[in-house]
C-alpha cells in the first residue's frame, strides 16, 4: 500500500481531540463514575447471549452481543462510545484530518501495553485495522473499511488513514466493536492477547468466559472488579432466574414481558432505554421467491407491526417503517410514509408475485427472546392475506453461522450502528459481507459514498432521506419495530449507564461498573 501522510500540503486542517486527552476526562463517564467513588474488588458475573461452540477470540468473528462483551472485557479499539453517546478517544489520544476529510491522522495514546507486556506501537494498530480489510476478509468490519485506500504508521506513536474518498465518519467507524487491537502478526487468538481491562483465564467457547483484572490497565478510573466471568445462556427464563437468585449480576437482553416481575422482586431492577436495534424478517433478495418484489411488498404489508411490539415487546420499543435508521437518529426519515398491516395490499402484491406456494421462516429464540413468537405473530397475519407461512425453529447452537446470511427468509436480529453510515454500510451495501438480504443496487452504493462523504449536514441528510427511501420501497428487510435495550441488573451493581447502540452499557459493562458490596 502507499500513500503517506505529508503533514501540510492538507489545506486547512480540523483539528479534533478526544475526549480522553488532557484536561478534557471530565466530560466521559469515567468523571462520573469517580465522583460516584466505585469500589474495588469483587467478581462479577454477566449473562448475555450469542455463543456457539465455534466461537473464537478473532475479533473478525465477533457477530453478537456476547462476542463483543468478550471483546471489550479483554481489548480496545482507538475510540469508543461514552455517556451520552458522545465519542471519545480511547486507543487514539486525539485525531485531525484534511480540508476534504480524505486523510486522517490519529496520535495513539503512548504507555499503553498488552497483556503479555509487549508496548502498543502503530505497527500494532496497522495490523490490527488491516485484518478486516480485502477481498478475502470476512470480517463484519470489511464494509466499514472498504473506503479505505491505505493505512499507514506515522512514527511509532500515530497512523494516517487515506481514504478513497471523502469522509467525515472515520472517527465513530473505529469504535466499531470488531476493531480490537492486537499485536502485529498476530494469527493465533487463543492467547488473547488485547490492551484491555481484563486478562483472560479461561474460555469455554460457547459456554463462557473467565478474566481478572489486568493490572497495567492503562485506563485509572475503569475495570473496578476483580474478575468478570462472562456466561453464555441462550434461556432468557434461566438469565431472570439467574439474577433474581443473585446466580447473576448483571443479565442482557431481558425479556420485555418480564420487566413487571422484575422491578418488583427486591435486589434487582431493570434499566430499559430506547435503542437502536431492530428484529428484522430477512428476505434474501438475490434468488427465488424473494427476488420478486412484489412478494417482498406481500410480506412487508403483512406485518402486524402494532401487535409484535405490544405482544413481543411489551410496547418497550418504537414502531418501525422497514428501514433501519431509528426516529431519534439526526438522519432519520420522518416523512415516509408509514407502512401498516394491511392485507388487502398484500393481497394485492402477492397476487401480482404470481407466489402460490409456502414460504418457509427460519428463526430461533436464540436471536432473541421473542423471535419465535414474533414468528407465530406473523403467520397468523399473514394468513388473512392468503400467504402462508411455514415456521423453521432452528437449533441455537449454530444459528449465526449455519442459518443466518444462508437461508432465503430468516428472522434476524442487529442491535443498531454508532451513525447511519455505520449501518447502512454494513448492512445493505452491495459488498458488505453482513448484507443480510442479499440486496445489491449500484445507485445505493453510490448515494452512500456521496452521503459519506459530505460535510454539509442539510445536503446529507437528504441525501440519508432517499436511502431510507430506497431500503423502504425496494429492500428486503421487513421492520416491524425498534426495540429498546433492556438489561436486568443487581442493586449491588453499580455505575451502569447507556451507552451508544447497544445493550449492556454498549457492550462495554464489564470495565464500566462496580460492585456496591464488594
Amino acid at each position: 500500500m502507499s500513500g503517506q501522510y505529508t503533514g501540510l500540503p492538507l489545506g486547512r486542517r480540523t483539528l479534533l481531540k478526544g475526549a480522553f486527552a488532557a484536561g478534557l476526562v471530565s466530560a466521559t463517564g469515567f468523571a462520573s463514575a469517580r465522583a460516584a467513588s466505585p469500589k474495588k474488588g469483587g467478581k462479577i458475573v454477566i449473562a448475555t447471549i450469542g455463543g456457539a461452540a465455534s466461537d473464537t477470540l478473532d475479533p473478525r468473528t465477533i457477530t453478537s452481543i456476547g462476542h463483543g462483551v468478550m471483546g471489550f472485557t479483554l481489548g480496545n479499539c482507538l475510540t469508543e462510545i461514552g455517556r451520552n453517546n458522545a465519542l471519545v478517544g480511547e486507543l487514539a489520544e486525539s485525531w485531525e484530518h484534511s480540508a476534504n476529510a480524505t486523510v486522517w491522522k490519529f496520535q495513539l495514546r503512548k504507555g499503553v501495553t498488552f497483556h503479555s507486556g509487549k508496548s502498543m506501537t502503530s505497527e500494532d494498530v496497522v495490523y490490527s485495522l488491516n485484518l478486516h480489510r480485502g477481498e478475502a476478509s470476512t470480517s463484519g468490519a470489511k464494509g466499514l473499511l472498504s473506503g479505505i485506500s491505505d493505512i499507514a504508521a506515522d512514527g511509532p506513536n500515530a497512523i494516517v488513514i487515506t481514504m478513497s474518498g471523502p469522509n467525515a465518519d472515520v472517527p465513530q467507524l473505529l469504535s466499531d466493536f470488531h476493531l480490537l487491537i492486537v499485536p502485529a502478526g498476530t494469527t493465533d487468538f487463543a492467547a488473547a492477547d488485547f490492551t484491555g481491562p481484563y486478562k483472560l483465564q479461561r474460555f469455554e467457547p460457547g459456554d463462557r468466559l473467565h478474566a481478572v483484572r489486568n493490572p497495567n490497565y492503562w485506563k485509572a478510573d475503569a475495570a473496578h472488579v476483580d474478575e468478570v466471568e462472562i456466561l453464555f445462556v441462550a434461556d432468557v427464563t434461566a438469565r431472570t432466574s439467574g439474577l433474581l437468585t443473585g446466580e447473576i449480576h448483571i443479565a442482557g437482553r431481558m425479556d420485555p414481558k418480564s420487566v413487571g416481575l422484575v422491578n418488583a422482586a427486591p435486589g434487582v431492577h431493570v434499566e430499559a432505554h430506547p435503542g437502536p436495534g431492530h428484529r428484522p424478517l430477512l428476505m434474501a433478495c438475490d434468488r427465488a421467491p424473494f427476488d420478486n418484489l412484489d412478494l417482498r411488498l406481500a410480506v412487508k404489508y403483512s406485518l402486524d407491526r402494532v401487535e409484535i411490539l405490544d405482544k413481543v415487546m411489551a410496547g418497550l420499543g418504537s414502531i418501525a417503517n422497514d428501514h433501519p435508521i431509528p426516529p431519534f437518529d439526526p438522519f432519520h426519515a420522518a416523512d415516509i410514509p408509514q407502512r401498516s398491516f394491511d392485507p388487502d395490499k398484500a393481497k394485492f402484491h402477492l397476487k401480482k408475485s404470481g407466489f402460490d406456494g409456502v414460504l418457509p421462516l427460519s428463526t430461533s429464540n436464540v436471536v432473541f427472546s421473542g423471535a419465535e413468537t414474533m414468528a407465530a405473530l406473523f403467520q397468523q397475519s399473514a394468513a388473512k392475506a392468503g400467504l402462508k407461512v411455514e415456521i423453521i425453529r432452528e437449533p441455537s447452537d449454530g444459528f449465526w453461522k449455519n442459518v443466518w446470511l444462508k437461508k432465503p427468509f430468516v428472522g434476524g436480529s442487529w442491535g443498531g450502528r454508532a451513525t447511519a453510515d455505520i449501518m447502512l454500510s454494513t448492512a445493505y451495501k452491495s459488498d458488505a459481507p453482513w448484507n443480510d438480504t442479499h440486496w445489491k443496487r449500484a445507485d445505493f452504493d453510490a448515494k452512500l459514498a456521496a452521503a459519506r462523504g459530505e460535510t454539509d449536514f442539510a445536503k446529507r441528510k437528504a441525501i440519508y432521506h432517499d436511502l431510507q427511501v430506497m431500503i423502504h420501497e425496494d429492500g428486503g428487510a421487513a421492520i416491524p419495530f425498534f426495540n429498546n435495550n433492556v438489561d436486568g441488573l443487581r442493586d449491588t451493581v453499580k455505575g451502569y449507564y447507556p451507552s451508544g447502540a447497544y445493550e449492556l452499557s454498549g457492550m462495554r459493562v464489564s470495565e464500566r461498573v462496580w460492585l456496591d458490596d464488594a
